[in-house]
């Protein structure tokens, strides 16, 4: 079964406010980082400033309000995530993934950037994970 988002799966992650981008679209369960302007939805190329995961879904408007994030206390918090349309093994413990351009997922197939490890095999479509790069503190 997937989830198709991000979800904790250890407990040292913080609620924070994190100020949104105007016009763009956020989806509860979202991974994100800043592009050294704004918090924005990951995708494939994300690998530096990650942010956390966001606790509600935001339509796209001209405000920059305040929306909820769960941030990672370190590089250690793990998190559920799908692989993708790939399928995930027990033999890819240890793997390095770089995220889905889709902001929901792990780009199973692609390790140009190494940006999350699989730390526990669920099933073929789920595992639990953790970031493989420090998480940016602006």
């Amino acid at each position: 079964t997937k989830i198709m988002t991000f979800r904790p799966s250890s407990r040292d992650w913080s609620m924070v406010k994190m100020p949104r981008k105007a016009a763009v679209i956020y989806t509860d369960g979202m991974f994100i980082y800043n592009d050294e302007t704004d918090n924005v939805p990951v995708t494939t190329t994300s690998q530096n400033h990650l942010k956390g995961i966001v606790q509600a879904s935001y339509a796209s408007s001209t405000s920059t309000a305040d929306m909820y994030v769960l941030a990672p206390n370190s590089v250690n918090s793990t998190f559920y995530a799908d692989g993708g349309s790939g399928t995930l093994t027990k033999a890819m413990e240890g793997d390095q993934f770089d995220f889905a351009s889709d902001g929901l997922s792990i780009a199973q197939a692609a390790s140009t950037y190494d940006t999350v490890e699989l730390v526990k095999y669920i099933n073929a479509s789920t595992g639990i994970f953790k970031l493989n790069v420090l998480h940016g503190k602006d």
